[in-house]
């Protein structure tokens, strides 16, 4: 295998993973946004929610060290940067919703 192959080998892998990330952490979001919207806030895990939120930040690292290094198509880093900021706005809105319904039960 030449060395051009298997930096073609490489950027190919790492789009796998950074897909597969993505993928996981879109569908567990959308998961938990569905759970929250039937009313099963009980069930929301904050260890979970900060999972996904690093899961997210380690596809945007490994979609950044794709493009800079094996020079890989930048919409996987704009793809990285979404599920990132969904993944930080749903973790954001849960605790808000959590902590305010706590403030105003007197809980």
């Amino acid at each position: 295998m030449t060395k051009a192959q298997k930096l073609k080998e490489r950027n190919r892998l790492l789009n796998i993973v950074v897909i597969v990330i993505d993928t996981i952490v879109f569908v567990r979001i959308l998961f938990n946004f569905a759970m929250t919207i039937n009313g099963n806030w009980d069930d929301l895990s904050s260890t979970t929610l900060m999972v996904l939120v690093s899961m997210a930040m380690v596809s945007l690292f490994l979609a950044l060290l794709n493009n800079a290094k094996y020079k890989g198509h930048p919409s996987y880093v704009l793809a990285s940067v979404l599920v990132l900021a969904m993944a930080a706005f749903f973790f954001m809105y849960v605790l808000f919703s959590v902590s305010y319904v706590r403030l105003t039960s007197g809980v």
